[in-house]
């Protein structure tokens, strides 16, 4: 196999990595403060990029894992033993950082009253930002 096309589409999946959390943070992070600050049109284009941008970078990202798959020894080389290890540790991570962020805002909904969808909001943005980050410091070395 060519040590330079798994050296690419390596560097390829994390790139793509890295845009699709940036394009989850914008998409998100939008969503959720328009719950605070209401819906503004400078809100609203800032959710509409992000959201264009994941879907994008979403469907590049599993075009790639589609492009891995079909070809044995890519799928051997690029998705090995360490890559799973990586995606059950940035999982573990996610799942953690979700428990730890249910734990904060229950206990700040003692002192501040939060609604609850925006609760769920937050804990979904931190988890899945979380998953995101530790699978892009995985992949980076």
């Amino acid at each position: 196999m060519d040590e330079s096309l798994i050296d690419q589409l390596d560097k390829s999946r994390y790139r793509l990595l890295l845009w699709f959390t940036t394009a989850w943070t914008v998409w998100f992070g939008a969503f959720i403060v328009k719950d605070w600050i209401g819906r503004s049109l400078v809100v609203s284009l800032v959710e509409l990029t992000g959201s264009v941008f994941f879907l994008i970078y979403g469907v590049r990202y599993f075009r790639l894992g589609r492009r891995v798959n079909s070809d044995i020894r890519l799928k051997e080389a690029l998705n090995n033993e360490m890559h799973k290890l990586y995606a059950y540790k940035s999982f573990l991570c996610g799942f953690v950082v979700s428990m730890l962020s249910v734990t904060i805002l229950l206990i700040g909904s003692v002192f501040y009253p939060m609604s609850a969808v925006v609760v769920c909001e937050i804990i979904l943005f931190v988890g899945v930002l979380s998953s995101l980050i530790a699978a892009l410091i995985y992949n980076r070395g």
